[in-house]
């Protein structure tokens, strides 16, 4: 065999270890049945070409492209510069609406970054191929910690100009706690001497009673009895006086009552 066929069959042979191993690993899928999407961040987290997109927790794509475009705006007029093309599996790609949502995340505290889309509403409608939708920023680990610090410093400065005040309120604090034990040894002294015992049983039977004497005011007879006072109380208020006297005078009755 010639050496010109030799290197071609070496060549031929590395080009197939290489597609084979690239198909292997997903970089390439001339077979793979998948819809393409464009997902807009301000902030993509680390994201980077490759990276696998996740649906429902279930790798379904990967992303296809990062695009930088300062000044783009997305639908509600937000400025974002920054959009990723994804591919996602026509099975996965069937549960994502327009109302889904766009994660950057991390697998496991030192793992890759992946885009998590969670599945929408199923009464929202699909997405359609080739469509641009928002998606969420992740938070800056960067600028949390930054924040943290500048934060943890304002606090000690207050404390150091403050340290007067701080330390009034701890005392007061004390003696609110001291002044509170010492209510409590009282109550506990009182339940000792069963004197607190003794009064919460008094204060049982006159509830009692008053509850006795309300169930009995609650009665039909003593609405009754309450109604004809009332209407007594109605017919007297027209007499004075001069009518009673006149009427025991009609009865014959002559003494001086009045």
């Amino acid at each position: 065999m010639k050496t010109e066929s030799k290197v071609g069959i070496l060549v031929v042979a590395s080009i197939a270890a290489i597609m084979g191993f690239s198909y292997f690993l997903g970089v390439i899928n001339p077979f793979a049945d998948t819809e393409e999407i464009f997902i807009t961040y301000n902030f993509a987290g680390g994201i980077e070409v490759g990276s696998p997109v996740r649906v429902m927790g279930i790798k379904a794509g990967k992303v296809k492209e990062i695009i930088f475009e300062p000044g783009m705006k997305s639908d509600s007029g937000e400025e974002v510069n920054l959009k990723l093309r994804i591919a996602i599996d026509r099975k996965a790609f069937e549960t994502v609406r327009t109302d889904s949502q766009f994660f950057i995340n991390l697998a496991g505290v030192i793992g890759e970054k992946y885009l998590e889309v969670s599945p929408g509403s199923s009464l929202s409608p699909r997405v359609s191929p080739g469509g641009v939708y928002r998606g969420e920023d992740p938070p800056r680990i960067d600028q949390l910690i930054s924040q943290s610090y500048s934060l943890a410093g304002k606090l000690i400065k207050i404390v150091e100009n403050n340290e007067g005040d701080f330390e009034s309120l701890i005392n007061r604090f004390n003696d609110m706690v001291k002044n509170l034990n010492t209510t409590l040894a009282i109550v506990n002294k009182l339940d000792k001497e069963r004197g607190l015992q003794d009064l919460i049983a008094n204060l049982n039977v006159v509830l009692g009673d008053v509850k006795s004497v309300s169930g009995k005011l609650k009665s039909k007879d003593t609405e009754k009895t309450l109604d004809l006072l009332y209407r007594l109380m109605w017919r007297l208020d027209d007499l004075d006086k001069k009518a009673i006297k006149e009427f025991l005078q009609e009865e014959g009755i002559k003494a001086k009552i009045f």
